[in-house]
Formats: C-alpha cells, structure tokens, sequence
C-alpha cells in the first residue's frame, strides 16, 4: 500500500529511487544530446543538452529537499527551465523569445482572480513550465507529423508524456498529494527513457555510418 505522507510503498521508499534514477536519466540523455551537438553543431541538439541536464538537475533537487527536509524552489526552477529549452529547441516561431516574459506577465495576472493554497511562486513557476512544455509537444508532434520517421514520433511521444507529467505535478500543486508528486515523476522518466533510447540508437548509427 501508499502511504501518501511517507510515499512509501510496502516498505520502499519511493523517493529515494524515482529521484536518483530520474537524475541519472536526465542528466545523461543531457551528455548524449551533447555529444551530438558536438557532431552535428545543431542548435536544437545543444538546446536539448541544457534542457536534460537542467531536468536531470532538477530530480537532484528534489533529491537534496528529500534529505534536508525543506523545501526549495530550485528544483521547480530548473524543471521550467528545461521546460523552456524543450521549447526553444523545437519553435519554429520567431518570435518566440518574447513569450517566455510574456506568460509569466499573464499568469501573475490572471493569479489574484483564484485562491491557491500552498506556495504561490510553485504554482506560478509550474503554470509557466507547463505552457512552456505543452508548446514545445505540439511543435515537436508537427515536426514530427512532417517527417514521419518514427525515431521522431517516439521523440514527440516523449514530451508529450513530459507535458502530461507537468499538468499532473501542477494539479498537484493546487490538490496537494505526494501521490499525484510521484505519479508525474514516473511519467516523467518514462518519457525521459524513451527519448534517451531512441537518441541512443540514432547516435550508434550514425558512428557506425561514418566508421564505414
């Protein structure tokens, strides 16, 4: 059974293993993006690297609260701002410098029309992150649609499945419950673990193309 309080189940504490691993996942998925950067110069790939690592960064956080036993919104912060990078990597807007300032110029606004309880700046800063991470899934799903590789349907698959984990640990944050915490955790190393296998396997077939 759960115990939402402890998030502990049947005797395992669930923290110290979604936390660890989502850190580990992220950060190398970073390194990966990274290196193909370094390859290919690509823009979109460096991107990705300090959107990964800044997630993976994030887990970390959430890692260090778990162990001081208080709260930071460092770990918020750097999940939005992977989030933005996501984002950025996959515009094909422009424009899309100014929306960053401009959702959070909307979202404090339309703030003192609703009551949320708990911390203000989390609910904001995840309200961002999630706008941010819903508009880099549909641009990456277009991409994505355009192509039809599948390497790029797994990928769009990935965010989108960073998109709904967002949306839950938003909710989360307005219904507070460590369940809804750890639900979107877990979807967000799914999706997390999906990108890095298909990265993987397209940067393993690009060395072996060019050893040939």
């Amino acid at each position: 059974m759960l115990n939402v309080a402890e998030g502990v189940v049947e005797g395992v504490n669930m923290p110290m293993i979604i936390y660890p691993f989502g850190m580990l996942l992220g950060i190398a998925l970073g390194l990966l993006t990274y290196r193909g950067y370094m390859v290919t110069k690509s823009p979109t790939m460096l991107r990705l690297s300090i959107a990964f690592v800044s997630i993976g960064l994030g887990f970390m956080m959430d890692m260090v609260n778990i162990y001081t036993g208080e709260y930071s919104m460092v770990s918020t912060t750097f999940s939005a701002v992977g989030n933005a990078f996501i984002a950025l990597a996959y515009s094909v807007q422009k424009g899309f410098k100014y929306m960053v300032p401009l959702l959070t110029i909307i979202t404090f606004s339309i703030y003192p029309f609703f009551t949320i309880p708990g911390n203000s700046l989390e609910y904001v800063t995840k309200a961002i992150a999630f706008m941010l991470i819903v508009y880099g899934s549909t641009q990456c799903m277009v991409i994505s649609l355009a192509s039809k590789k599948a390497t790029s349907m797994i990928i769009a698959s990935g965010i989108t499945l960073l998109a709904i984990a967002e949306f839950i640990s938003w909710y989360g944050t307005i219904f507070y419950n460590t369940y809804y915490t750890y639900l979107a955790d877990l979807i967000k190393i799914s999706g997390i673990s999906s990108i890095l296998l298909t990265v993987y396997t397209l940067t393993r077939r690009v060395a072996r193309i060019n050893s040939i």
